[in-house]
């Protein structure tokens, strides 16, 4: 019997060794087919670049080898960059292989800023003489408004095209609350500081609707602006197809003004067929947007040292990052490796941000203040950089924001659930305990604040507010009483928040970097991203290795607020978070 076990077990632990040998050798290699550097493509003549906006357009290029859609579990998905796109849209212009670009669009909903950028790289694209087309099976009003700027515009027979003016809406969750027995003690600084109103109202209170409003307003000026310029249709044109929804039907669309042809998708590969001499029976030579980037730059570049670092800080901001969409602390020291790198001569730092965690706001400000001492720091605004985003913001050495960037909301909240009714009353359960001092128990969610824990509570929000408005008033060189007045929580549109000196000027990302090379005196430069991505094998461990069920994953990417309120609850005590999400459909 004993020699069976040893014999068993001998077998056994073999087995397991030779599993654990296949596994890393099957690690190792996996890892390297995707770190291998991507092949240079060669293009045909006459090629059409295909710029597809159905994926997310992020600030950075999110490559994985896993779509979403059939891997869900992994929570890692790719999408199109917006460094990236602007780039190649950059290098197609003087590509004499590339006779155009047909921009495909339909329902992706993305930031209106990251869509204004693509937009202007695309008018730029044009001044090159070569041709852009749009199509589309359905149009939302921020792919139209891409769409728009293009030579013609084509809709499918039988699609839509929504333009019919912006809505925003918020949710709130008081009564929910109320009836599960759950109650959010909430303390504020500033009376726009409407992230909390959904915890304690039923409806938007005045100042809320006062601000939400000017914003849209902001919004879809700009919007029919654009529209107007390259549709050859006024303001009040525009309004009156809006509010009678005149092309809600493909015949109202093109009467309307709006579209010019209605076609098929093999319509509109015959045409291109004809613009770049392919015979009808070839198969057009098209690239995209993304496969492009591999295609040899037909411009000549000076090699240089000088380097301009990018550093991108994309989603909310919390002491511990959960991934390249989020903004944890440790950025700062991203930052700091920036500063510290002789070959680094400028920075810029993309802020992409609703805010969050107030104290891991500060650790990122006061490493971009000291970046900023030794050379330059252009913030580029991209999306939304309110609240906290606005926070780690204010030291740079220039700020560059979107026309329709949601930036400001300089204010302060905290919130504390507190849930005796709950265990109490809904599930029988009752919590009691000592302590040796009278503020031992503050911020238990078991019981209610005393007016003693309500009063330091709001005293510390007092001082964060006023450190908030502080640092503000030191690097914006505005007095304190000014900054109050414009601060409060609310938040402005960069357009506004310009004339406000808020923001130093207009522009998107590829201007935030031209900046930064003019500051540091540099004639030719290059760009280095930062900080460097995983690679696929670790966040594959890391996805596997996390908290978040597939289940959750899932639920969260198709409603977002569920993340919102996630990220809320598990902030720091003290926030300066942005009151909602808006997205242009």
């Amino acid at each position: 019997m004993k020699g069976f076990l040893k014999y068993f077990l001998a077998s056994f632990l073999a087995i397991l060794l030779a599993l654990l040998a296949i596994f890393l050798l099957g690690l190792g290699s996996f890892s390297a087919l995707f770190s291998s550097k991507p092949e240079v493509i060669k293009l045909k003549p006459n090629t059409v670049l295909v710029v597809d906006l159905n994926k997310p357009i992020t600030d950075r290029t999110i490559d994985s080898p896993f779509d979403v859609s059939s891997l869900q579990g992994f929570g890692m998905g790719s999408s199109i960059g917006l460094y990236e796109v602007v780039n190649n849209l950059q290098k197609a212009a003087e590509d004499p292989d590339i006779s155009g670009v047909l921009i495909l669009t339909g329902q992706q909903a993305n930031g209106l800023s990251s869509l204004d950028e693509i937009r202007n790289a695309l008018a730029k694209f044009k001044e090159s003489g070569k041709f852009v087309f749009a199509y589309s099976n359905i149009y939302s009003q921020g792919s139209y408004f891409v769409a728009s700027v293009a030579d013609k515009v084509f809709l499918n027979p039988l699609g839509i095209l929504e333009f019919r003016g912006l809505r925003a809406e918020t949710m709130f969750y008081k009564e929910a609350l109320d009836k599960i027995g759950i109650d959010m003690q909430i303390i504020r600084q500033g009376r726009f500081k409407a992230a909390v109103e959904p915890f304690q109202q039923q409806s938007m209170s005045p100042e809320n609707r006062e601000q939400l409003d000017a914003y849209l307003q902001a919004i879809w000026n700009r919007i029919i602006t654009a529209v107007g310029e390259s549709r050859d249709l006024t303001a009040e044109q525009l309004n009156l197809i809006a509010d009678q929804w005149s092309g809600r039907s493909p015949e109202g669309a093109v009467k309307a003004g709006l579209v010019d042809s209605l076609l098929y998708e093999d319509q509109v590969q015959d045409l291109l067929k004809e613009l770049t001499n392919t015979k009808s029976t070839a198969k057009l030579s098209t690239v995209s947007i993304s496969k492009y980037t591999n295609a040899a730059s037909t411009a000549k570049e000076d090699y240089t040292a000088d380097r301009i670092a990018v550093i991108y800080g994309t989603g909310s901001i919390a002491m511990e990052s959960t991934g390249p969409q989020s903004i944890g602390a440790n950025l700062a020291k991203t930052i700091q490796k920036a500063r510290l790198d002789k070959k680094t001569k400028a920075i810029v730092f993309r802020v992409n941000s609703p805010g969050g965690d107030a104290l891991a706001s500060e650790v990122i400000r006061r490493e971009v203040e000291l970046a900023a001492q030794e050379k330059p720091v252009i913030i580029s605004m991209g999306d939304l950089a309110a609240s906290g985003g606005y926070w780690i913001s204010t030291p740079g050495s220039k700020i560059v924001a979107g026309p329709t960037t949601l930036t400001g909301s300089i204010g302060a909240f905290g919130m504390i659930p507190n849930a005796e009714k709950l265990l109490k009353d809904k599930i029988g359960l009752t919590i009691d305990g000592v302590q040796t001092n009278e503020l031992a128990g503050a911020g238990t969610i078991f019981r209610p604040l005393t007016e003693a824990e309500r009063a330091l509570f709001m005293d510390q929000l007092k001082q964060t507010y006023s450190y908030f408005l502080n640092q503000v008033s030191k690097f914006r060189k505005m007095p304190v009483e000014e900054v109050d007045r414009i601060g409060e929580g609310r938040i402005w549109a960069g357009v506004t928040a310009k004339e406000l000196g808020l923001v130093d000027e207009i522009g998107g990302l590829h201007d935030a970097i031209r900046l930064a090379a003019s500051e540091a005196g540099l004639a030719t430069w290059r760009v280095r991203e930062m900080p460097q991505l995983k690679d696929p094998i670790n966040q594959i461990i890391e996805s596997l290795m996390g908290k978040s069920s597939p289940e959750e994953e899932l639920l969260t990417r198709h409603i977002p607020i569920i993340q919102d309120i996630k990220e809320m609850i598990n902030s720091g005590r003290m926030q300066a978070r942005l009151p909602y999400r808006i997205e242009v459909y």
